[in-house]
């Protein structure tokens, strides 16, 4: 009988550790993966498709209204498809990774412009995945408000030439579902260009 329950508590203790290192194995490449957007094929800030948005004539009174006023509270709402190619590496083009909570902020000029939360879960896999996200747009503050400039600059930024655009670096910071729960990784990963 002892020793039944010491085979037992022998196999229970092999199974939790080839999870956990199954779990790190897992956490380590998508860590080290390496990200880069391909495309946004679609961007709706409270309902309005901005990639056809060229400069303020192209918005409508309404529009424009309901932007600012959202604006004002920080409270808009962005919608986008996005492609997000993983690299994860040699040895490693089999793993998948389901995303169950993603942070993310975009700098511009090295200062935070624009950050998020994305709460839906995404599954990631080597290669390209097409994702839709949904996500509130928290604009940083200044004077206890939104800096109005940030989402100018933003704007301008989503339909300006490459060459003419300011140094742009997407961030995330994603929380993946392991065989022991959910873990937020540490720091934020910079998304290539």
């Amino acid at each position: 009988m002892t020793q039944k329950i010491r085979n037992g508590a022998l196999l229970l203790a092999l199974l939790l550790l080839g999870f956990a290192c199954k779990t790190k194995n897992d956490i380590d490449a998508f860590k080290e993966a390496e990200y880069s957007l391909e495309s946004i094929d679609e961007v709706r800030v409270n309902g309005i498709n901005m990639l056809d948005k060229k400069g303020a004539q192209d918005f409508s009174m309404a529009d424009a209204t309901a932007l600012f006023m959202a604006f004002s509270d920080n409270s808009l709402q962005a919608k986008s498809t996005l492609g997000l190619n993983v690299n994860l590496g040699e040895g490693n083009e089999d793993r998948t990774m389901t995303v169950t909570q993603l942070k993310w902020q975009l700098l511009v000029d090295e200062q935070e412009a624009v950050s998020g939360i994305v709460q839906e879960p995404v599954e990631l896999k080597n290669g390209l995945n097409t994702i839709t996200v949904n996500t509130p747009l928290k604009f940083a503050e200044v004077n206890g408000g939104a800096d109005l400039n940030n989402l100018l600059r933003l704007t301008t930024l989503l339909n300006s030439e490459k060459e003419k655009r300011p140094d742009v670096i997407l961030q995330i910071k994603p929380t993946i579902q392991t065989s022991v729960g959910p873990v937020e990784l540490p720091s934020f990963i910079n998304i290539k260009k």
